[in-house]
Protein backbone atom coordinates (compact mmCIF):
# COMPACT_ATOMS: atom_id res chain seq x y z
CA UNK A 1 0.00 0.00 0.00
CA UNK A 2 1.37 3.44 -1.03
CA UNK A 3 1.22 6.21 1.99
CA UNK A 4 -0.75 8.31 -0.26
CA UNK A 5 -3.42 5.22 -0.20
CA UNK A 6 -2.56 4.56 3.69
CA UNK A 7 -3.19 8.40 4.66
CA UNK A 8 -6.52 7.99 3.04
CA UNK A 9 -7.74 4.88 5.13
CA UNK A 10 -6.73 7.07 8.26
CA UNK A 11 -8.98 10.20 6.94
CA UNK A 12 -11.66 7.91 6.44
CA UNK A 13 -11.12 5.53 9.70
CA UNK A 14 -11.79 8.74 11.52
CA UNK A 15 -14.96 8.95 10.07
CA UNK A 16 -15.84 5.38 10.95
CA UNK A 17 -14.36 4.98 14.04
CA UNK A 18 -14.00 8.49 15.92
CA UNK A 19 -16.50 11.01 15.36
CA UNK A 20 -18.99 9.26 12.80
CA UNK A 21 -21.46 12.46 12.73
CA UNK A 22 -18.79 14.63 12.90
CA UNK A 23 -17.31 12.97 9.92
CA UNK A 24 -20.19 13.63 7.84
CA UNK A 25 -20.99 17.17 9.27
CA UNK A 26 -17.56 18.15 7.89
CA UNK A 27 -17.94 16.63 4.73
CA UNK A 28 -20.99 18.13 4.43
CA UNK A 29 -20.04 21.46 5.21
CA UNK A 30 -17.26 21.47 2.70
CA UNK A 31 -14.40 20.75 5.03
CA UNK A 32 -13.55 17.27 5.03
CA UNK A 33 -10.31 18.18 4.08
CA UNK A 34 -7.15 15.77 4.57
CA UNK A 35 -4.34 17.95 5.55
CA UNK A 36 -0.70 17.11 5.51
CA UNK A 37 1.44 19.56 6.65
CA UNK A 38 1.53 22.85 8.66
CA UNK A 39 3.39 25.39 9.22
CA UNK A 40 3.16 28.77 11.05
CA UNK A 41 -0.23 30.21 10.00
CA UNK A 42 -0.89 28.23 7.38
CA UNK A 43 -2.11 25.24 6.33
CA UNK A 44 -1.63 22.56 3.24
CA UNK A 45 -3.65 19.45 2.20
CA UNK A 46 -2.43 15.96 0.79
CA UNK A 47 -3.36 18.31 -3.06
CA UNK A 48 -1.17 20.60 -2.04
CA UNK A 49 -3.47 22.97 -1.71
CA UNK A 50 -3.11 25.99 1.00
CA UNK A 51 -5.14 27.81 3.54
CA UNK A 52 -4.88 31.20 5.79
CA UNK A 53 -5.44 29.56 9.65
CA UNK A 54 -8.14 32.14 11.21
CA UNK A 55 -9.26 29.18 14.06
CA UNK A 56 -5.73 29.24 15.49
CA UNK A 57 -7.41 25.28 17.42
CA UNK A 58 -9.55 27.49 19.15
CA UNK A 59 -6.59 29.73 21.28
CA UNK A 60 -3.97 26.59 20.98
CA UNK A 61 -1.91 27.64 18.25
CA UNK A 62 -0.76 31.12 19.35
CA UNK A 63 2.36 30.58 18.46
CA UNK A 64 1.75 29.34 14.76
CA UNK A 65 1.89 25.53 13.84
CA UNK A 66 5.10 23.63 14.53
CA UNK A 67 6.82 26.66 16.27
CA UNK A 68 10.62 25.86 15.86
CA UNK A 69 11.73 26.97 19.24
CA UNK A 70 9.04 24.52 21.11
CA UNK A 71 9.94 22.22 18.65
CA UNK A 72 13.54 22.46 19.45
CA UNK A 73 13.22 22.81 23.19
CA UNK A 74 11.12 18.87 22.45
CA UNK A 75 13.96 17.61 20.82
CA UNK A 76 16.58 18.49 23.35
CA UNK A 77 14.41 17.16 26.16
CA UNK A 78 13.79 13.50 24.23
CA UNK A 79 17.83 13.71 23.33
CA UNK A 80 18.40 14.00 27.28
CA UNK A 81 16.69 10.43 28.19
CA UNK A 82 15.31 12.33 31.50
CA UNK A 83 12.17 10.13 33.09
CA UNK A 84 8.70 10.39 30.97
CA UNK A 85 7.06 10.35 34.82
CA UNK A 86 8.25 11.29 38.25
CA UNK A 87 6.33 8.96 40.08
CA UNK A 88 6.71 9.45 43.69
CA UNK A 89 9.92 11.71 43.56
CA UNK A 90 10.18 15.44 43.02
CA UNK A 91 9.71 16.56 39.48
CA UNK A 92 12.05 19.20 38.03
CA UNK A 93 10.62 20.06 35.11
CA UNK A 94 6.78 20.82 36.57
CA UNK A 95 9.49 22.48 39.08
CA UNK A 96 10.83 24.91 36.39
CA UNK A 97 7.86 25.78 34.50
CA UNK A 98 5.50 25.98 38.19
CA UNK A 99 7.94 28.69 39.39
CA UNK A 100 7.98 30.95 36.13
CA UNK A 101 4.36 30.48 35.67
CA UNK A 102 3.85 31.77 39.24
CA UNK A 103 6.38 34.69 38.43
CA UNK A 104 4.51 35.69 35.34
CA UNK A 105 1.27 35.49 36.67
CA UNK A 106 1.64 38.07 39.24
CA UNK A 107 2.49 39.36 42.79
CA UNK A 108 -0.22 37.54 44.57
CA UNK A 109 -0.05 33.81 43.39
CA UNK A 110 2.26 30.99 44.97
CA UNK A 111 1.46 27.39 43.41
CA UNK A 112 1.03 25.98 40.35
CA UNK A 113 -1.14 22.63 39.35
CA UNK A 114 -0.55 20.88 35.98
CA UNK A 115 -3.01 18.73 34.11
CA UNK A 116 -3.28 17.86 30.59
CA UNK A 117 -6.36 20.26 29.55
CA UNK A 118 -8.35 23.38 30.05
CA UNK A 119 -11.35 21.22 30.79
CA UNK A 120 -9.07 19.33 33.95
CA UNK A 121 -7.30 22.98 34.74
CA UNK A 122 -10.84 24.08 35.77
CA UNK A 123 -11.70 20.99 37.57
CA UNK A 124 -8.41 21.74 39.68
CA UNK A 125 -9.77 25.08 40.20
CA UNK A 126 -13.35 24.56 40.89
CA UNK A 127 -12.05 21.43 43.93
CA UNK A 128 -9.63 23.65 45.13
CA UNK A 129 -12.38 26.69 45.99
CA UNK A 130 -14.66 24.08 47.56
CA UNK A 131 -11.74 22.05 49.58
CA UNK A 132 -10.47 25.45 50.40
CA UNK A 133 -13.47 27.40 51.54
CA UNK A 134 -15.90 24.68 52.72
CA UNK A 135 -19.05 25.71 50.47
CA UNK A 136 -20.13 23.84 47.63
CA UNK A 137 -21.95 26.39 45.43
CA UNK A 138 -19.88 27.92 42.71
CA UNK A 139 -21.35 30.93 40.96
CA UNK A 140 -20.58 31.29 37.18
CA UNK A 141 -21.61 33.89 34.34
CA UNK A 142 -24.48 33.22 31.67
CA UNK A 143 -23.13 31.88 28.39
CA UNK A 144 -19.81 30.40 29.77
CA UNK A 145 -17.63 28.13 28.37
CA UNK A 146 -15.21 26.29 30.78
CA UNK A 147 -15.43 22.45 29.10
CA UNK A 148 -16.91 19.05 28.68
CA UNK A 149 -15.76 17.46 32.10
CA UNK A 150 -18.63 17.05 34.71
CA UNK A 151 -17.56 19.72 36.74
CA UNK A 152 -16.45 22.44 34.35
CA UNK A 153 -19.49 21.62 32.32
CA UNK A 154 -21.48 22.55 35.50
CA UNK A 155 -20.29 25.66 35.04
CA UNK A 156 -21.10 25.77 31.21
CA UNK A 157 -23.87 28.00 29.46
CA UNK A 158 -26.79 26.19 29.11
CA UNK A 159 -27.00 24.38 25.61
CA UNK A 160 -26.23 21.47 23.65
CA UNK A 161 -22.98 20.54 25.23
CA UNK A 162 -25.10 20.11 28.87
CA UNK A 163 -28.75 19.76 28.69
CA UNK A 164 -28.43 15.72 28.33
CA UNK A 165 -26.55 15.90 31.69
CA UNK A 166 -28.45 17.80 33.54
CA UNK A 167 -29.11 15.08 36.31
CA UNK A 168 -25.47 14.40 37.42
CA UNK A 169 -24.43 18.22 36.92
CA UNK A 170 -23.76 19.96 40.03
CA UNK A 171 -26.37 22.89 40.97
CA UNK A 172 -24.22 25.95 40.77
CA UNK A 173 -26.19 29.14 40.00
CA UNK A 174 -26.10 31.35 37.04
CA UNK A 175 -25.73 35.00 37.07
CA UNK A 176 -25.72 37.43 33.69
CA UNK A 177 -22.28 37.96 32.29
CA UNK A 178 -21.32 41.87 32.73
CA UNK A 179 -23.78 42.62 35.68
CA UNK A 180 -21.97 43.74 38.65
CA UNK A 181 -25.43 44.46 40.84
CA UNK A 182 -26.54 40.47 39.72
CA UNK A 183 -23.27 38.92 41.04
CA UNK A 184 -23.57 41.20 44.16
CA UNK A 185 -27.27 39.86 44.65
CA UNK A 186 -26.24 36.21 44.01
CA UNK A 187 -23.21 36.04 46.16
CA UNK A 188 -25.32 37.78 48.84
CA UNK A 189 -28.29 35.17 48.89
CA UNK A 190 -25.80 31.68 48.96
CA UNK A 191 -22.97 31.33 50.71
CA UNK A 192 -20.97 30.05 47.13
CA UNK A 193 -16.77 29.13 47.56
CA UNK A 194 -15.67 30.93 43.84
CA UNK A 195 -17.29 32.99 40.92
CA UNK A 196 -15.72 31.71 37.53
CA UNK A 197 -15.68 33.62 34.93
CA UNK A 198 -13.86 34.42 31.45
CA UNK A 199 -12.48 38.39 30.38
CA UNK A 200 -13.81 37.41 27.21
CA UNK A 201 -17.08 35.01 26.62
CA UNK A 202 -15.30 33.53 23.48
CA UNK A 203 -17.89 30.66 22.83
CA UNK A 204 -21.18 33.41 23.88
CA UNK A 205 -20.24 35.57 20.83
CA UNK A 206 -16.63 37.39 21.62
CA UNK A 207 -18.56 38.77 24.70
CA UNK A 208 -15.58 41.26 26.25
CA UNK A 209 -16.03 41.76 29.86
CA UNK A 210 -17.14 45.72 30.85
CA UNK A 211 -14.58 48.47 32.26
CA UNK A 212 -15.40 47.75 35.75
CA UNK A 213 -16.68 44.33 35.82
CA UNK A 214 -13.80 42.13 37.19
CA UNK A 215 -12.63 44.40 39.83
CA UNK A 216 -16.01 44.69 40.90
CA UNK A 217 -16.25 40.87 41.11
CA UNK A 218 -13.06 40.57 42.85
CA UNK A 219 -14.45 43.00 45.45
CA UNK A 220 -17.65 41.66 45.54
CA UNK A 221 -15.97 38.06 45.84
CA UNK A 222 -13.66 39.12 48.84
CA UNK A 223 -16.67 41.05 50.76
CA UNK A 224 -18.98 37.77 50.44
CA UNK A 225 -15.63 35.83 51.33
CA UNK A 226 -15.76 33.57 48.01
CA UNK A 227 -12.65 33.28 45.71
CA UNK A 228 -12.73 34.84 42.04
CA UNK A 229 -11.72 31.85 39.73
CA UNK A 230 -10.77 33.76 36.19
CA UNK A 231 -10.49 31.05 33.11
CA UNK A 232 -7.82 32.34 30.48
CA UNK A 233 -7.97 28.98 28.78
CA UNK A 234 -8.44 30.66 25.42
CA UNK A 235 -8.03 34.54 26.47
CA UNK A 236 -4.28 33.81 27.84
CA UNK A 237 -0.96 33.29 26.40
CA UNK A 238 -1.02 36.50 24.50
CA UNK A 239 -3.90 36.54 22.87
CA UNK A 240 -5.21 39.75 23.88
CA UNK A 241 -2.03 41.63 23.64
CA UNK A 242 -1.49 40.93 27.43
CA UNK A 243 -0.07 37.60 28.37
CA UNK A 244 -3.32 37.06 30.57
CA UNK A 245 -6.05 39.28 29.44
CA UNK A 246 -6.94 40.69 32.67
CA UNK A 247 -4.37 42.46 33.09
CA UNK A 248 -6.05 45.35 30.71
CA UNK A 249 -8.55 45.22 34.29
CA UNK A 250 -5.72 45.37 36.50
CA UNK A 251 -7.09 42.31 38.21
CA UNK A 252 -5.42 39.24 39.89
CA UNK A 253 -7.63 36.75 40.46
CA UNK A 254 -7.38 34.17 43.39
CA UNK A 255 -7.06 31.21 41.38
CA UNK A 256 -5.84 31.39 37.26
CA UNK A 257 -6.58 28.98 34.82
CA UNK A 258 -4.69 28.48 31.51
CA UNK A 259 -3.94 25.90 29.08
CA UNK A 260 -4.10 25.66 25.22
CA UNK A 261 -1.35 27.71 24.10
CA UNK A 262 0.56 27.16 27.43
CA UNK A 263 1.60 24.08 25.48
CA UNK A 264 2.84 25.35 22.57
CA UNK A 265 0.37 23.98 20.23
CA UNK A 266 2.22 20.63 20.39
CA UNK A 267 1.75 19.09 23.84
CA UNK A 268 -1.29 18.68 26.12
CA UNK A 269 -1.20 20.95 29.00
CA UNK A 270 -3.30 23.16 31.71
CA UNK A 271 -2.18 25.16 34.97
CA UNK A 272 -4.51 26.00 37.81
CA UNK A 273 -2.27 28.84 39.22
CA UNK A 274 -3.65 29.87 42.92
CA UNK A 275 -2.86 32.48 45.58
CA UNK A 276 -0.35 31.72 48.01
CA UNK A 277 -1.00 29.72 50.32
CA UNK A 278 -4.77 28.70 49.19
CA UNK A 279 -3.15 25.10 47.76
CA UNK A 280 -2.29 24.29 51.29
CA UNK A 281 -5.62 25.63 52.68
CA UNK A 282 -7.64 23.47 50.19
CA UNK A 283 -5.16 19.96 50.52
CA UNK A 284 -3.60 20.08 54.22
CA UNK A 285 -1.92 17.67 55.44
CA UNK A 286 0.48 14.39 54.87
CA UNK A 287 -3.12 12.31 54.13
CA UNK A 288 -4.77 14.71 51.66
CA UNK A 289 -1.52 16.48 49.70
CA UNK A 290 -2.16 14.08 46.70
CA UNK A 291 -6.03 14.30 47.13
CA UNK A 292 -6.41 15.66 43.88
CA UNK A 293 -3.42 14.61 41.05
CA UNK A 294 -3.06 13.87 37.42
CA UNK A 295 -1.19 11.05 36.10
CA UNK A 296 0.11 12.70 32.96
CA UNK A 297 -0.23 16.42 34.54
CA UNK A 298 2.99 18.36 34.60
CA UNK A 299 5.06 15.73 32.43
CA UNK A 300 8.62 16.71 31.28
CA UNK A 301 8.16 16.38 27.98
CA UNK A 302 5.49 18.70 27.94
CA UNK A 303 6.59 21.27 30.69
CA UNK A 304 9.58 21.63 28.17
CA UNK A 305 7.45 22.79 25.69
CA UNK A 306 5.54 25.16 28.08
CA UNK A 307 8.79 26.51 29.10
CA UNK A 308 9.72 27.31 25.45
CA UNK A 309 6.19 28.98 24.78
CA UNK A 310 6.24 31.21 27.79
CA UNK A 311 9.65 32.18 27.14
CA UNK A 312 8.08 32.92 23.68
CA UNK A 313 4.96 34.41 24.48
CA UNK A 314 5.86 36.60 27.25
CA UNK A 315 8.47 38.79 25.27
CA UNK A 316 7.23 42.55 24.87
CA UNK A 317 7.76 42.57 21.60
CA UNK A 318 5.47 39.81 20.59
CA UNK A 319 2.74 41.35 23.17
CA UNK A 320 3.34 44.72 21.89
CA UNK A 321 3.36 43.22 17.97
CA UNK A 322 -0.28 41.27 18.92
CA UNK A 323 -2.00 44.97 19.88
CA UNK A 324 -0.75 46.38 16.74
CA UNK A 325 -2.16 44.09 14.80
CA UNK A 326 -5.15 44.05 16.70
CA UNK A 327 -5.64 47.52 16.20
CA UNK A 328 -4.98 47.08 12.48
CA UNK A 329 -7.19 44.03 12.12
CA UNK A 330 -10.86 45.76 13.75
CA UNK A 331 -10.14 48.94 12.48
CA UNK A 332 -9.83 47.35 8.73
CA UNK A 333 -13.10 45.09 9.88
CA UNK A 334 -14.70 47.56 10.70
CA UNK A 335 -14.05 50.18 7.38
CA UNK A 336 -14.38 47.25 4.98
CA UNK A 337 -17.65 45.95 6.32
CA UNK A 338 -19.54 49.02 7.85
CA UNK A 339 -21.86 49.12 4.29
CA UNK A 340 -22.30 45.60 4.66
CA UNK A 341 -26.02 45.00 5.65
CA UNK A 342 -25.53 41.70 6.92
CA UNK A 343 -23.36 42.65 9.53
CA UNK A 344 -24.52 43.77 13.04
CA UNK A 345 -21.43 44.32 14.82
CA UNK A 346 -17.43 43.92 14.78
CA UNK A 347 -16.05 43.55 18.53
CA UNK A 348 -12.74 42.54 19.30
CA UNK A 349 -9.51 42.84 21.58
CA UNK A 350 -5.87 41.88 20.56
CA UNK A 351 -6.14 39.30 18.21
CA UNK A 352 -9.55 37.69 19.44
CA UNK A 353 -12.69 38.95 18.66
CA UNK A 354 -16.10 38.15 15.86
CA UNK A 355 -18.49 39.74 13.21
CA UNK A 356 -21.78 39.30 14.65
CA UNK A 357 -24.09 38.35 11.47
CA UNK A 358 -27.47 39.06 10.98
CA UNK A 359 -29.53 36.62 9.37
CA UNK A 360 -30.40 35.99 5.46
CA UNK A 361 -33.91 36.66 4.37
CA UNK A 362 -33.96 34.04 1.85
CA UNK A 363 -35.50 30.68 2.61
CA UNK A 364 -33.10 29.07 0.25
CA UNK A 365 -30.48 29.48 3.04
CA UNK A 366 -31.78 27.63 5.71
CA UNK A 367 -30.60 24.59 7.20
CA UNK A 368 -33.45 22.88 6.47
CA UNK A 369 -32.62 23.59 2.45
CA UNK A 370 -28.93 22.95 3.35
CA UNK A 371 -29.48 19.00 4.01
CA UNK A 372 -28.65 19.66 7.65
CA UNK A 373 -32.57 19.60 8.68
CA UNK A 374 -31.41 18.93 12.51
CA UNK A 375 -30.21 22.04 12.98
CA UNK A 376 -33.37 24.21 11.56
CA UNK A 377 -33.51 27.32 13.32
CA UNK A 378 -30.22 27.80 14.49
CA UNK A 379 -28.30 30.75 12.60
CA UNK A 380 -26.90 30.66 9.07
CA UNK A 381 -25.13 33.45 7.77
CA UNK A 382 -22.06 32.75 9.81
CA UNK A 383 -21.62 29.14 8.59
CA UNK A 384 -22.30 29.95 5.53
CA UNK A 385 -19.69 32.79 5.74
CA UNK A 386 -17.28 30.27 6.99
CA UNK A 387 -17.81 27.95 3.94
CA UNK A 388 -17.36 30.71 1.78
CA UNK A 389 -14.20 31.61 3.11
CA UNK A 390 -12.87 28.53 2.76
CA UNK A 391 -13.38 28.84 -1.31
CA UNK A 392 -10.88 31.60 -0.90
CA UNK A 393 -9.06 29.45 1.28
CA UNK A 394 -9.12 30.82 4.49
CA UNK A 395 -9.97 28.52 7.59
CA UNK A 396 -12.38 29.92 9.56
CA UNK A 397 -14.97 29.07 12.46
CA UNK A 398 -18.22 30.17 14.42
CA UNK A 399 -18.65 30.77 17.65
CA UNK A 400 -19.78 27.77 19.84
CA UNK A 401 -22.46 29.23 21.82
CA UNK A 402 -23.50 31.75 18.87
CA UNK A 403 -23.65 30.87 15.37
CA UNK A 404 -24.48 34.18 14.36
CA UNK A 405 -20.44 35.38 15.49
CA UNK A 406 -18.03 34.57 13.29
CA UNK A 407 -14.54 34.02 15.39
CA UNK A 408 -11.49 35.81 14.59
CA UNK A 409 -8.54 34.29 16.02
CA UNK A 410 -5.37 33.68 13.76
CA UNK A 411 -1.99 32.78 15.25
CA UNK A 412 -0.06 35.86 16.64
CA UNK A 413 2.50 35.43 14.14
CA UNK A 414 0.10 36.77 11.91
CA UNK A 415 1.13 39.39 9.29
CA UNK A 416 -0.07 42.56 7.99
CA UNK A 417 -0.66 40.43 4.41
CA UNK A 418 -2.96 37.45 6.03
CA UNK A 419 -4.52 40.32 7.92
CA UNK A 420 -5.11 42.04 4.15
CA UNK A 421 -6.53 39.05 2.48
CA UNK A 422 -8.97 37.93 5.55
CA UNK A 423 -10.54 40.96 5.51
CA UNK A 424 -10.88 41.21 1.80
CA UNK A 425 -12.11 37.36 1.62
CA UNK A 426 -14.54 38.00 4.29
CA UNK A 427 -15.80 40.90 2.50
CA UNK A 428 -16.74 39.15 -0.55
CA UNK A 429 -17.81 36.49 1.10
CA UNK A 430 -20.70 38.36 3.10
CA UNK A 431 -21.48 40.21 -0.61
CA UNK A 432 -21.99 37.18 -1.89
CA UNK A 433 -24.44 36.34 0.58
CA UNK A 434 -25.90 39.41 0.28
CA UNK A 435 -26.78 38.56 -3.22
CA UNK A 436 -28.48 35.68 -2.55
Amino acid sequence: MTAAARDRDAFEAYVRHVNPTLGRFLKLSGRGFRLSKASGCTLEDDQGRKFDDWIAGFGSLNLGHNPPAVLAALRRHLDEGAPGLYVEALNPYSGKLGEALVKEAGSSFGTCFFSNSGSEAVEAALKTAIAATGRAAVLRAEGGYHGTTLGALACTGRGPYRDAFKGPLADFPEVPFGDLPALKAALAARPCSAFIVEPVQAEAGMRIAPGEYLAGAKAACRAAGALLIVDEVQTGMGRTGQLVACRHWGVEPDVLVLAKSLGGGVAPLGATVVARGLWEKAWPGLEVCEAHNSTFGGNPLSCAAGLAALQALREPELLARVRRAGDRLWSALRERLKKRALVAEVRGLGLLGGVALKEPSSEALRWESLGASELAGKPVAAALAVERLLRQNVFAQICGHDWSVLRVEPPLIVDDAGIDRFVGALDDALVWLERQ
